[in-house]
């Protein structure tokens, strides 16, 4: 093997990796947060922590938790025929990314403080023959690569240009075809210290060239080479097991971690689990699968590619007979790391490996540890999101401060592209409304499934699998994996994550997920709940001295908060079960030995695609897990609705309609048997055939309806009537639909799984006034109201006074407008052509709970135990769309208040663990 960083660096270095440097102490203010385009430039403070920063992701999302046209075209309301507002946000805040699908939308209303600016991209003008190498326009405010668009993408127009906004940002499209967006904004708690001056975004704004050559180097070595502390080396793998890597004394950050493998025995290499301890804690907090760390689901290369990830923070290089893993994550700790690889299959190879870190001597509670979570999901469980990271679960639990900073994830192991629809949901703090994605493709910076191909960008990428499951070269290629990194566009949090995304668009995909989170955090809390106080509750209204003489009396109403679908069709297991709770059995006499092709017909019960496919099993396998993949496909056989969606016909089909069918091979003709078992519930199957012709059919026709008599003779026909054995759910009905009248039927089986909740609350439309306690040591006050969002657009000028040691509030100050905009009834508009008008539908999701947050100024809470806040509804009189109003007119609502302190995290050099 041969390579740069072979030989130990070790003539500055001994003394350095042998001798402690004296220890770093804690601060007692927060540190200052890089804002804007200083987030790259200051990329070594990605560890940061960002005291009095909120991050929320907004989308065009189904409401209903559904996944209406892909998640496009769900808009807060429409103030013109060309202006339909998907983003509506009170500052000050920047918003750090924005995603679309292609072109859909543009022109783009970039509305910034009352400013609208129009951004479009080279498709805009001419959508039906969009331009292939198309940029974003105009190019200069939005340069590559802080842009990319879909010809690179496979399918998304990204934008990562800071837009920074002081009062109010909207972005609103021109066009709703198609209208899918997702955002990532920050709002700022006013008076925290910023690297630069928050000031209003204008298109005239050109990004500074030198974070345009920061990203353009990513693949490189972006990390300082002058470092103090430098190792290389070779491990040997004769031993196997887990082999220690390196142990390296602090206070220092790790700037640069570096690993070759043999090309030859990369694959053999790829589950190896890379593990970092920080500071002796007892458990490590990197421990994940080198593939899956440094970006890709397999190591396996199926066009041989240099780059199988280019990516900013990882990377993974293949040259003529190594793989270069590089990772570039700033990583401080206080008194030691070490690092190891686990799981290491042995053998006579070699591993090489480079390390650098430089002397950390910044506050001890101004950062994070780097954490790379992995979490396997083989079988996830219908209705029920899969769960990649609960801070409070990992490494101990409690409470975790820090930020949430990208995933590298595995979403099929079958080249199964059609879970792409699960939507991300990210809950930070407690908070109960998550941020909420448009899709799992989307979050890796893709669209429409990257059209089954493969990228790597610096901050998003699907750099590995097969278009679909025919294409696959071997299993590995079947993988299909998706990274996404959060740099300017991080989410902080001071208490508590959780991320969780959907498998399939209702939670429905049954395929085995793997995935890593990367994030920065040190235990316990930067933002601690203070007080919560219950509106109508006449105790607690009592003790938080709660006046609203407008109010209308408590109201109590059930409703749901968004956490996707009510409720979910059930289905079976990714694959054949050896002793189903229902199916059906056929006996049947075989003419011939030979391949013969799968014929079924029938149609779902529901337009729901996760209603109309089985599984088949043969002879030998039936009361066995073992099953005939060529029989079965992936999907099963039937999946009507994949090909006709929406229609309940009866249709043939194999494994899809119009696709080259499944196939079984018998050995032996004579008598056979088959059984069939849901993957879905909720169709009808009337009739199934089995014939020697395996041709692709022309109108869902099977090859033996064709003329030749011959082929048609040596077809098996097994109808509805012909089941020897119905177990379970299975039933045999008369249906007229039926080619012989009657059809085996599998009912659908439901199963509720967003919770009905019931509070109480207020609604007013004069002022509210209220008392909270909070950390007299507070870095700022974060407000958390629950709503009635039912009511749209609700509005409140908020004021806070300081409560003196009598108890009596001082003099009043405004701390800003507190604003949520939109309503659980929106617009939905996505009319099928690119230049159609609107096509305006009003759609109410019944999903009335929503948390909303607000930040008080900094100097309106300083040294302060105990605050008193006035709310003054302030109506803001908007219709759904012009001509058409809201159901129900805007006021304040108010469940519940919350008061949240930001204070200074724990001493972590001081922890002993």
């Amino acid at each position: 093997m041969s390579s740069p960083f072979r030989v130990f660096v070790y003539a500055l270095v001994a003394a350095v990796l042998a001798a402690p440097i004296a220890a770093v102490e804690p601060a007692s203010t927060p540190p200052v947060v890089p804002l804007g385009l200083d987030a790259y430039l200051q990329w070594e403070k990605w560890p940061l922590q960002r005291l009095g920063v909120r991050s929320y992701m907004r989308s065009t999302y189904d409401r209903s938790g559904g996944n209406q046209s892909a998640d496009a075209s769900h808009y807060l309301y429409q103030e013109a025929e060309d202006f339909n507002v998907a983003l509506d946000e009170l500052g000050p805040g920047v918003l750090y990314f924005k995603r679309t699908n292609h072109w859909h939308g543009s022109p783009w209303h970039y509305e910034v403080d009352g400013t609208d600016h129009i951004v479009q991209e080279s498709s805009t003008a001419d959508p039906l023959n969009p331009v292939a190498d198309s940029v974003f326009l105009p190019e200069a405010p939005f340069p590559n690569p802080l842009t990319w668009t879909w010809s690179v993408t496979r399918g998304a127009d990204l934008m990562w240009v800071p837009i920074m906004f002081e009062q109010q940002l909207r972005i609103a499209y021109s066009r709703t075809h198609y209208g899918t967006g997702y955002f990532i904004l920050h709002k700022l708690l006013p008076g925290i210290a910023l690297s630069r001056p928050l000031r209003s975004w204008s298109i005239q704004e050109i990004p500074d060239p030198a974070v345009l050559d920061l990203i353009n180097r990513s693949g490189t070595d972006i990390a300082p080479a002058d470092t103090l502390i430098q190792e290389a080396g070779d491990l040997s793998l004769a031993a196997g097991g887990t082999l220690p890597v390196a142990q390296i004394q602090g206070p220092a950050t790790l700037r640069a971690l570096k690993f070759t493998l043999p090309l030859d025995r990369a694959l053999d290499l790829e589950r190896v689990r890379l593990r970092i301890t920080w500071d002796g804690r007892a458990q490590p907090s990197v421990d994940a699968p080198l593939c899956l760390f440094f970006g890709a689901g397999t190591f396996y290369n199926r066009d041989g590619r240099e780059w199988l990830v280019k990516a900013f923070p990882v990377s993974i290089r293949q040259t003529a007979d190594e793989l270069q893993l590089a990772c570039y994550f700033p990583m401080p700790f206080f008194r030691e790391a070490r690092i190891e690889l686990a799981d290491v299959p042995a053998s006579e190879a070699e591993i090489g490996y480079e390390i650098r870190a430089e002397h950390y001597d910044g506050p001890s509670n101004h950062v994070g540890y780097f954490h790379a979570t992995y979490r396997d999901h083989p079988d996830p469980e219908p209705g029920v999101d899969l769960v990649y990271l609960d801070t409070r679960e990992v490494e101990g639990g409690g409470d975790w401060t820090g930020a949430f900073v990208g995933s590298s994830f595995i979403f099929s192991h079958h080249a199964i592209l059609g879970t792409l629809e699960g939507d991300p949901r990210f809950f930070f703090d407690e908070s109960q409304t998550p941020s909420y994605g448009t899709g799992t493709e989307e979050w890796g910076g893709g669209g429409d499934y990257w059209g089954g191909r493969t990228m790597t960008l610096p901050f998003a990428g699907h750099p590995v699998g097969a278009p679909n499951p025919d294409a696959a070269h071997n299993d590995r290629d079947r993988i299909e994996s998706a990274y996404r990194f959060l740099l300017a566009d991080l989410m902080p949090f001071g208490k508590r994550a959780i991320i969780r995304n959907e498998h399939g668009a209702l939670n429905d995909s049954r395929e085995h997920y793997e995935s890593v989170v990367y994030w920065y955090g040190l235990p316990g809390a930067s933002l601690v709940r203070t007080d919560v106080l219950d509106v109508g509750d006449p105790a607690d209204e009592a003790a938080h001295d709660y006046v609203s003489p407008d109010a209308t009396a408590p109201y109590r109403f059930s409703s749901r908060y968004e956490w996707g679908p009510t409720a979910v069709e059930l289905t079976a297991p990714n694959r054949p079960e050896a002793n189903p709770a229902s199916y059906a059995e056929f006996s049947f006499h075989l003419p011939a030995a030979g391949e013969y092709s799968l014929w079924v017909h029938g149609r779902a019960e529901r337009p729901f695609v996760t209603s109309d496919a089985f599984w088949v099993q043969f002879d030998g396998e039936i009361g066995t897990p073992a099953f005939t993949a060529a029989a079965n496909g992936i999907n099963g056989l039937g999946n009507w609705l994949d090909g006709h969606p929406g229609e309940l016909d009866y249709r043939w089909s194999s494994g899809m309609p119009n696709a080259v069918p499944q196939v079984m091979r018998f050995a032996e003709p004579g008598t056979h048997t088959l059984r069939i078992q849901p993957r879905h519930r909720g169709h009808f199957l009337d009739e199934i055939r089995l014939t020697p012709v395996n041709a692709v059919p022309l109108n869902d026709q099977p090859a033996d309806a064709l003329a030749e008599a011959a082929v048609a003779a040596a077809a098996v026909v097994l109808r509805a009537e012909d089941a020897r054995t119905l177990a379970g759910a299975y039933r045999l009905l008369d249906d007229r639909g039926a080619r012989a009248g009657k059809a085996l039927y599998i009912p659908s089986e439901t199963r509720e799984v967003v919770p009905v909740q019931t509070k109480d609350g207020r609604r007013t439309d004069g002022t509210s006034e209220f008392t909270l306690r909070i950390d007299p040591d507070n870095h700022g006050v974060m407000l958390r109201r629950t709503l009635d969002y039912q009511y749209p657009n609700q509005r409140a000028r908020i004021w806070i006074a300081a409560v003196g040691e009598d108890g009596n509030p001082g003099d009043w100050r405004e701390a800003g407008v507190w604003y949520e905009a939109g309503a659980d009834t929106h617009l939905y508009s996505d009319p099928p052509g690119e230049l159609d008008p609107t096509r305006k539908t009003l759609q109410t999701s019944g999903r009335r709970f929503r948390d909303s947050e607000f930040l008080i100024p900094l100097e309106l809470t300083r040294g302060q135990s105990a605050i008193r806040v006035r709310a003054e509804f302030w109506p803001l009189e908007r219709s759904l769309w012009p001509g058409q109003e809201f159901p129900h007119r805007t006021t304040w609502t108010e469940l519940e208040y919350q008061a949240w302190s930001y204070v200074m995290p724990p001493d972590p050099s001081a922890n002993d663990d």
